[in-house]
């Protein structure tokens, strides 16, 4: 999960701070299968006295706005102790996917905080809003194969001065914590489907280990890819 920090200012003399502090996403990504009309994530605000304002949107990998997607609501009030349904369609042209691999786009939430009545009435304000990026994999129902199971697909090996970690499955792959010999290599990778990524090392070992993230944002732990 990525976050991110936008300072919607209001005055620039004097200010008072109010932050988005109970609002949550409740997944770390999300998994859009195309036979699907749509998808849908739940939104919470744990904030037992305040309400805010979300407004959500799908970017793509160069964090560009992408005209393929529709959220609804796109922007709505979310009370306090309260939550929120967000559905996510794809209103782009399916046909223009790829057929035998997942494409990556991001769900972006901002929460902007309300101000409380006496905070509408000082002239000067700084409202800081908060923006929470998921990854979303839409995926072709022409894989057949087992995203559970793609890391067991990896491949590594030596490359001159650095390693090599291919992903040959049609799945992106999210890995983390990834060390030689107890040493890190990589706090965190994500590898496109059927591509390559080169990591530098300092000493060589039999195997690079990893912890893998499924679909369910879950950490499968102290995986191993054999290094040859």
């Amino acid at each position: 999960m990525i976050r991110n920090c936008t300072l919607l200012l209001l005055t620039s003399l004097f200010f008072q701070q109010s932050y988005a502090g109970g609002v949550s996403l409740g997944s770390t990504r999300l998994v859009y299968p195309t036979s699907k009309e749509q998808i849908t994530l739940k939104i919470y605000n744990t904030d037992e006295k305040d309400n805010y304002l979300v407004q959500s949107w799908v970017s793509d990998v160069n964090n560009e706005k992408s005209k393929d997607f529709i959220v609804t609501p796109p922007l709505f009030v979310i009370k306090s102790g309260s939550d929120n349904l967000l559905k996510v369609v794809y209103v782009g042209d399916k046909s223009n996917l790829p057929q035998n691999m997942e494409k990556m786009f991001f769900l972006n939430s901002k929460v902007i905080p309300s101000l409380s009545e006496k905070e509408q009435q000082i002239d000067n304000a700084l409202l800081i809003s908060t923006t929470t990026k998921i990854k979303l994999f839409i995926r072709p129902d022409s894989i057949k194969e087992d995203s559970f199971e793609s890391y067991k697909m990896m491949k590594c090996n030596y490359d001159s001065e650095k390693i090599k970690v291919s992903n040959p499955s049609p799945f992106y792959m999210n890995l983390v914590s990834l060390s030689i010999n107890g040493s890190e290599v990589s706090a965190a990778e994500t590898i496109p489907p059927m591509s390559s990524i080169y990591l530098n090392y300092k000493s060589k070992g039999s195997h690079l280990s990893f912890n893998f993230i499924n679909d369910y944002g879950v950490q499968v732990k102290d995986r191993q890819c054999n290094l040859n």
